[in-house]
């Protein structure tokens, strides 16, 4: 059995070679806030091995935006250098590769802020670097986005243990969702396998829309879920990994259990609840509820962190789906019965669905696509994407054909036995 140094080494690897399938040759950008700089150099030291031609490091100190918040004048957030918005314009023609690690070295940092000013500090970078975000989100580069443990993290999901402890434990559920074994082997690629297999099951059926019903009651005696949302014309399953323009294939997100596909904007009805806490601008909203009607929320509530939503809600087109994935509630991160308060892992533990930005690679073909092309199609093309929970062991998923015919897909939280079985 390997040292957990060793085994955390193999992590690093395993993500610059099947992560981002790093080429020799190709720079590398990595994104990670400061605190996450041990496993930074672990990154770095694995992509020199594989060839990098350089690789640059884009630091974050949360304490620093959180200054900038709370010191800066109203009248400079919406700024955002034009040197900035040149690097990232540089590293599409580079065709750079992008990791980005998270883990939150202040989980709760931005719990008091001033919502609006952060909304308007998100919006205007992600407006402003348009280009570099929509070439990841169709896959023009390669990208990944891993995890490392930080103290306070670690206690946030452990605790009842000490720091150490918690730390620990942490790395090992990471290691375990990362398919890492204890001798430092992987076994991710036949994971990936396993998922691309569901990908394959659902693009051979011609599915309108997704029915999905949690007979458990909510608050209100109703069933928390009765919500059929619609895809579009042209629906592609992705699952556990993505091909580049160039036919490069990497694994967007370790850990991964989903098969997500982007459905149409205009279509969604009935009614919703979150299952886990989710984090619209870094700060947690918990009990949500959504009614949809012609594709759009027109009510919602949550237990904490109302606010946090009428600000979200008040940007256009966040009020529209943009993804709806599954995820099976046998795979390890649900049955590890943990609470991660990180979208990462919490979204792949459990069914869930993306107010706001949809991904061109969820519509056959959409990666050559042009935005009008897309916007026919019923893309969501809102600057926004904010991923909520809503899958439990007791929700139902029925695929639904434009005959009116229908498949069932999930009961009980878990796919049906032909879906995850070779050849089906």
């Amino acid at each position: 059995m390997q040292t957990l140094p060793n085994q955390i080494a193999s992590y690093a690897e395993l993500v610059v070679t099947q992560g981002i399938n790093l080429q020799a040759g190709r720079s590398l950008v990595i994104k990670a806030e400061v605190g996450n700089r041990a496993f930074v150099r672990e990154l770095v030291t694995a992509a020199y091995r594989a060839g990098a031609k350089f690789v640059e490091v884009d630091w974050i100190d949360p304490l620093l935006l959180k200054e900038r918040l709370t010191q800066s004048r109203s009248e400079y957030l919406d700024y955002l250098p034009d040197a900035l918005v040149s690097q990232a314009d540089e590293r599409i023609r580079e065709g750079w590769s992008n990791i980005s690690v998270v883990g939150k070295e202040y989980p709760n940092l931005l719990e008091d802020a001033d919502v609006e000013k952060v909304r308007l500090v998100q919006t205007v970078q992600l407006g402003k670097l348009e280009a570099w975000r929509a070439a990841l989100m169709r896959n023009q580069m390669a990208w990944c986005v891993c995890a490392v443990p930080t103290p306070a993290w670690a206690r946030q999901v452990f605790p009842q243990m000490t720091e150490e402890e918690a730390i620990q434990a942490l790395w090992q559920a990471i290691l375990a969702s990362a398919h890492v074994a204890p001798d430092g082997s992987s076994h991710w690629q036949d994971h990936v396998r396993q998922l691309e297999r569901v990908a394959a099951f659902l693009n051979r059926r011609p599915i309108d829309s997704l029915h999905f019903y949690d007979p458990a009651p909510g608050p209100d005696g109703k069933p928390s879920t009765d919500l059929t949302i619609g895809l579009t014309t042209q629906p592609y399953w992705v699952s556990g990994s993505s091909p580049t323009d160039e036919g490069l294939v990497f694994s967007p997100n370790i850990p991964t259990e989903e098969a997500f596909v982007t459905p149409h904007r205009g279509r969604a009805e009935g009614w919703t609840r979150s299952s886990k806490p989710f984090f619209p601008f870094d700060q947690e909203v918990t009990g949500a509820w959504f009614r949809f009607a012609e594709g759009q929320v027109v009510e919602y509530g949550a237990e904490k962190g109302q606010p946090l939503l009428d600000q979200f809600f008040g940007v256009e087109g966040s009020r529209r789906l943009g993804e709806v994935a599954l995820v099976d509630s046998g795979s390890p991160i649900f049955q590890s019965g943990l609470l991660f308060y990180n979208t990462l892992f919490d979204e792949n533990a459990a069914i869930h669905m993306a107010f706001g930005r949809g991904y061109p690679i969820g519509i056959r073909d959409g990666g050559a696509m042009k935005p009008k092309e897309l916007d026919a199609l019923g893309l969501n093309l809102s600057t926004l994407h904010l991923d909520t929970m809503i899958g439990t062991e007791t929700m139902n998923v029925t695929a639904i054909y434009a005959d009116g015919s229908q498949t069932p897909i999930m009961r009980d939280g878990c796919y049906m036995e032909q879906i995850v079985q070779p050849n089906q």
